[in-house]
């Protein structure tokens, strides 16, 4: 096989999971010696210049496609649309998206709910989809902390348009990759064919994550994340740091990112202010001594498709404390790499104090969770099912005759 011009379609290239996920496919798919490009819909809070809303819909305006780079080197396209803050415009078919897919050999959709594939979906070529969940699943804790009048919206207008837009999606011609075995529950319960699914964690470089030279200070608890986001349950986070704190024991609290005005007060109403610190917004280079500071890990989230933030503590070293929130639930094991724990914020201080305290058994669950990411996670696995589900699309393998 000759090298293909490969089209990564995904959301914007900026933070979270789905970008590292974009990043680390684009990095194997060029490595083997494929074109790579990307291509993502354009945003109204981040590619204003681009979209046409409501407001401006009787300007001479028009939608606008914008070349440039993503990930330090590779090509991008930013792909605007009208009535942009509807969102469900951002996945629809339009001319600009039919003219970026023709010019390309093969296409894939980095995304975390399926939503991301409707460009290419609506055209009824092969593709293949990695994904993290459902649309619901993603919508629902969202949902929450929207104000009321998007609440309304969203539960009576915009949730059963893009349901209608998932199931078109679950039944046109392509593979899906989902990152945990929760994902490919999910998506066989909404009506996904199970023989159209099949399951690619995200690796972990476990060069770049390892244990620190020194252990960490005891009693440092962490979260990497994006606070924001009302999956994260970080409530229940705070909640559980409250009752080791009353509980006199000796602990604190890192996270990434900042606070919103909501997390402060609350932190503040808990009087926890002297025992939690922020990082910041942390880039890849970073994250490794992040994790590497960290005595517990901790995942409070309502729910996860897989939590990639999990595996890189693992990888470090730490041990997890989880909720069963889903993902998780595929590396987090009980007794041997964490503890999985209800949404009880007694019970996750239990089983964060009961880490912390025991030096000994905090190294066991360390060196096992280490191991369990290099057995389950790594590079060689990734490359295979990648290799696997390329396959069942187009009937060949992306390293075949490639040197």
């Amino acid at each position: 096989m000759t090298a293909q011009s490969v089209l990564i379609i995904t959301l914007p290239p900026l933070t979270g999971g789905v970008p590292d996920k974009a990043r680390i496919l684009i990095q194997h798919l060029r490595s083997l010696g494929h074109a790579v490009t990307v291509a993502h819909f354009a945003t109204l809070s981040d590619y204003p210049d681009l979209v046409v809303p409501s407001w401006k819909i009787l300007s001479a305006r028009r939608p606008m496609v914008r070349e440039g780079i993503c990930f330090g080197d590779v090509p991008c396209l930013s792909i605007g649309c009208r009535f942009p803050e509807l969102e469900f415009p951002y996945y629809l078919s339009s001319k600009r998206w039919q003219d970026v897919i023709s010019e390309y050999d093969r296409h894939i959709v980095v995304t975390g709910t399926v939503l991301t594939a409707n460009m290419i979906a609506k055209l009824g070529m092969p593709h293949l989809v990695w994904c993290a969940g459902t649309m619901i699943e993603d919508r629902i804790d969202r949902r929450q902390s929207m104000p009321l009048p998007r609440r309304l919206f969203d539960q009576t207008i915009l949730s059963p348009i893009l349901r209608v837009m998932e199931k078109n999606i679950l039944m046109a011609d392509g593979h899906f990759m989902a990152v945990s075995e929760y994902t490919r529950n999910s998506m066989v319960a909404v009506g996904l064919d199970d023989k159209k699914i099949s399951k690619t964690p995200i690796p972990v470089d476990v060069i770049r994550f390892h244990p620190p030279a020194m252990p960490p200070e005891q009693g440092v608890i962490g979260f990497a994340g994006r606070p924001e986001d009302g999956r994260k349950n970080l409530s229940l986070l705070f909640s559980a740091l409250k009752v080791l704190l009353d509980q006199k024991q000796n602990v604190s609290l890192q996270l990434t990112g900042s606070p919103s005005a909501q997390l402060t007060r609350e932190i503040e109403r808990l009087d926890l202010a002297e025992h939690v610190s922020w990082s910041g917004w942390l880039n890849a280079d970073e994250l490794p001594e992040f994790y590497q500071s960290l005595d517990v890990f901790v995942i409070p989230s309502l729910q996860e498709g897989l939590n990639m933030a999990g595996i890189q503590a693992m990888a470090s070293g730490v041990p997890v404390v989880s909720t069963h929130c889903g993902g998780p639930e595929d590396y987090v094991i009980d007794g041997k790499t964490g503890s999985l724990v209800g949404f009880d914020a007694a019970e996750m201080a239990a089983a964060v104090a009961a880490i912390v305290s025991d030096r000994g058994n905090r190294d066991v669950l360390g060196a096992n969770a280490r191991h369990y990411v290099e057995t389950n996670y790594s590079m060689d696995d990734f490359a295979k099912n990648i290799s696997d589900s390329w396959f069942r699309v187009w009937g060949d393998r992306p390293d075949s005759g490639l040197s």
